[in-house]
């Protein structure tokens, strides 16, 4: 990426809708709106205001007019990209904003790359690393959960913790480094029992964040949850019920799913990937045998698992062939037809580690409390705060991984009186760690493969 070049790309969705925009940004933004914009009058703008609208038209290199639009001007370094940037908001459709690109690009503009508005932005200094991945997130967030976590990072929360864990590292070694430098003063600026005390607090709040992983990986990206059961169990059912909406085939008849359907799910802001899939028999059938092989392997990927049983007819086999099949998965069991005598109580399924209940998923009865006990599931019994700062990102577990486990090393060093050099390498190791999050020190590749997730205009 080079950042003398000027860029410009489509910044809304291609398609037929009320508005279009095309951004630019770089150092000749000035000289190429001057050159593509006029007002009604046909006189050409000069002296553009940052920040203000303005109505005009954009023309080609023939004068001609191109479309009729809004021209927005934001001058460095206030601004998304601290370039220069200017939004040209001009009528939706494809032909339209393409033909208003090519206008822009005539006057030596190259198409941005994707991601690389807001890869400006992070190079320029507007945003961290954490602050650029959570605008992709913003921008695919299909839960307010996950909307929320992501609107968290964006405006610097998990910055603010992570320059606050940093600081206080960089004061341990300030002291550790004065310590080495002057042995022969027996310098100790701060006791040893006090710099103990304050890798373990680092070390607390490291875990602590951590801690929040799982949970926001879930909020994030949502969970693979997967209904299984024997043949004619109300699988299908369920899953209708769930979403509201017949999203599956239901039929009287055994074997009717032959194939794994998949739907979204959103409760209270988690979002849960349903997979549906054909029931698990013994069979000749070869059609159906694919179908059973596929919900193995459906159970395998899966990470919160649904079994539905039959409550109005007898256990049998194949029922407890799926009990089998599920051990050491996370898994709620759902006794279906609860409109209907039953036929065996909870205990004779002899599962101990997963909650049962009662659905009727023809009456939709049930069903509330089958939500909670998912949610209970994927985020246990915490239920998560508006002000919570979630680690949503691998790269961030990883990287944080690493700093506690330096930061642990550390502490025990001091601990055991091992020479000071050896415990500031480990916190020197924490620092960089920390660093690498907030993109202070990565490397060209991790750059370049985290803005390619990017769209283009964004």
């Amino acid at each position: 990426m080079d950042q003398v070049d000027t860029i410009a790309a489509i910044a809304t969705p291609l398609g037929i809708g009320g508005i279009g925009v095309v951004r630019i940004s770089g150092p000749a933004v000035l000289s190429m709106v001057q050159r593509v914009f006029v007002r009604p009058s046909g006189a050409p703008c000069i002296a553009l205001k940052s920040h203000r609208v303005y109505h005009g038209f954009v023309v080609n290199d023939a004068g001609e007019r191109v479309d009729e639009v809004l021209l927005c001007l934001m001058r460095r370094p206030h601004s998304y990209t601290c370039e220069d940037v200017a939004e040209i908001s001009c009528h939706g459709g494809v032909m339209t904003m393409q033909r208003v690109l090519e206008v822009v690009m005539a006057q030596g503009a190259r198409v941005a790359e994707p991601g690389e508005f807001t890869k400006r932005a992070f190079l320029n200094g507007r945003l961290d690393l954490t602050q650029a991945e959570a605008v992709i997130d913003v921008i695919n967030a299909r839960t307010l959960a996950s909307h929320r976590a992501a609107l968290q990072q964006l405006e610097g929360a998990l910055s603010r913790r992570l320059h606050a864990l940093r600081e206080q590292l960089v004061q341990v070694s300030v002291y550790l480094e004065a310590g080495i430098d002057f042995p022969e003063e027996d310098l100790e600026l701060v006791p040893i029992a006090e710099l103990i005390d304050r890798l373990a607090t680092i070390g607390t709040w490291l875990t602590r964040l951590l801690g929040t992983f799982t949970r926001g990986r879930v909020v994030r990206e949502g969970l693979a949850t997967v209904i299984v059961g024997r043949p004619n169990v109300g699988k299908s059912s369920v899953l209708n019920a769930l979403l509201g909406r017949d999203r599956a085939i239901v039929s009287p008849h055994p074997g009717t799913t032959r194939d794994t359907i998949e739907d979204a799910l959103d409760i209270e802001g988690i979002l849960l990937r349903i997979i549906d899939t054909a029931g698990i028999r013994a069979t000749v059938d070869a059609i159906e045998q694919e179908g059973v092989r596929r919900a193995r392997e459906a159970i395998e990927r899966a990470e919160l698992l649904l079994l539905v049983f039959d409550g109005s007819t007898a256990l049998t086999a194949d029922d407890y062939l799926v009990l089998a099949e599920t051990v050491g998965k996370p898994r709620v069991l759902v006794r279906n037809k609860c409109d209907l005598p039953v036929c065996w109580t909870p205990a004779a399924l002899d599962v101990s580690d997963a909650p049962c209940l009662d659905v009727s998923a023809l009456r939709g009865e049930g069903f509330g409390a089958l939500e909670q006990v998912l949610v209970q599931q994927v985020l246990g019994r915490t239920l998560l705060g508006h002000d919570e700062v979630l680690l949503t990102q691998e790269r961030h577990r990883q990287s944080l991984a690493v700093a506690l486990r330096n930061v642990q090393a550390a502490e025990q060093g001091l601990r055991q009186d091992i020479p000071l050099e050896f415990v500031a390498f480990d916190v020197t190791e924490a620092l960089q760690q920390i660093a690498e999050v907030l993109g202070e020190s990565c490397t060209g590749e991790v750059l370049d493969r985290i803005f390619s997730s990017f769209c283009v205009g964004k």
